[in-house]
């Protein structure tokens, strides 16, 4: 049985994304990092009204959403409280989409790379603090991807 507390203080990731099948497959990722908890929203709306409650501490973004654009989002989000400083991530099928002057650390092309997305996850959380109720010690081991993977 799972402990709702833990559950629900554990950092958050939201996730944007309007098409069922890549939510899903990112719910699958991070079933392998329990010390994360995602969230998914389908639209800019929805994103916009689940954020307040959140304080995420990454945001990974779709670009073209049903009601909007990823790169229109991200200053939206800022101006919410505990948005502010999360490391914002661009997930896109466009590999041309261009990161100068959009506000996202990093972009992410879909097919996206699994083990690369973990790492990468990984790598954007590292610093956090350990979860209320979650010893500093079991948080800085918690279980990480792979790193002698190739990227291709």
């Amino acid at each position: 049985m799972e402990d709702s507390t833990a559950i629900s203080s554990a950092p958050v990731v939201l996730y944007v994304e309007d098409h069922p099948v890549n939510a899903m497959l990112m719910s699958a990722l991070f079933e392998m990092r329990p010390g994360l908890r995602l969230v998914v929203a389908s639209s800019v709306a929805d994103a916009l009204a689940q954020a307040p409650q959140l304080e995420p501490v990454l945001l990974l973004l779709d670009i073209h959403l049903p009601d909007g654009h990823g790169r229109e989002l991200l200053p939206r989000l800022r101006h919410i409280p505990g948005c502010a400083k999360a490391p914002a991530v661009a997930v896109t099928a466009a590999p041309d989409f261009g990161l100068e002057d959009s506000g996202f650390a990093e972009l992410w092309t879909k097919p996206l790379n699994l083990t690369k997305v973990l790492q990468r996850v990984d790598a954007l959380t590292a610093s956090m603090p350990a979860p209320e109720g979650v010893a500093a010690q079991a948080w800085q081991g918690r279980p990480r991807g792979h790193t002698a993977a190739a990227f291709g």
